[in-house]
């Protein structure tokens, strides 16, 4: 008898761990557009070209022993950047398929369930030779519970890489590259 309870809970365990949390699909942002498009009055425009992620870098993190953060669908982190800052271009009418291409490196990526946060770094480059790095970290609401919590880190996700993006395009250093 103390064996098939064990065996119950030993299954029932294993089974705790196998939730996936996934990200919703990205939204653009509306501070992202209205920032794109005060760019794209000026004249310049600009697409997406290589984006990529760091060495060491987790692409489907775990929340709290009880499953992974799949980030996009199935689709790696790379991936799911490079659409974003497609969406965020096109919506911003800022995207020029012939225009100077804006290169991305994911150099840090960092959920914490506990705390509450997404910690995003990405080095952002062209082929101008300049590159600039910005680190975001978003704070959202957390759960005591590792299902609730773990659902609220991946629901959060989306809003911290608009939330990078929006670091990335506001920064000055960002019409020179373009």
């Amino acid at each position: 008898m103390i064996n098939k309870i064990a065996a119950f809970s030993l299954v029932g365990l294993i089974l705790t761990g196998c939730d996936t949390y996934t990200t919703p699909q990205y939204q653009t942002n509306p501070s992202n557009v209205i920032a794109l498009q005060s760019i794209a009055a000026s004249g310049k425009g600009t697409s997406v070209g290589t984006v990529t992620a760091a060495a060491g870098i987790v692409e489907k993190p775990t929340c709290r022993l009880a499953g992974p953060l799949d980030l996009g669908g199935g689709q790696n982190i790379s991936k799911v950047v490079e659409q974003a800052l497609q969406a965020e271009f096109l919506a911003g009418k800022m995207y020029n398929r012939n225009g100077r291409a804006i290169n991305v490196v994911v150099t840090e990526l960092k959920p914490d369930s506990f705390a509450g946060t997404w910690t995003i770094g990405m080095r952002v480059s062209s082929n101008k030779g300049q590159s600039y790095d910005v680190n975001t970290v978003h704070k959202f609401g957390t759960s005591f519970s590792a299902a609730a919590a773990c659902k609220n880190t991946a629901d959060a996700f989306n809003r911290a890489l608009s939330k990078s993006i929006n670091n990335m395009i506001s920064d000055p250093r960002f019409k020179s590259l373009i």
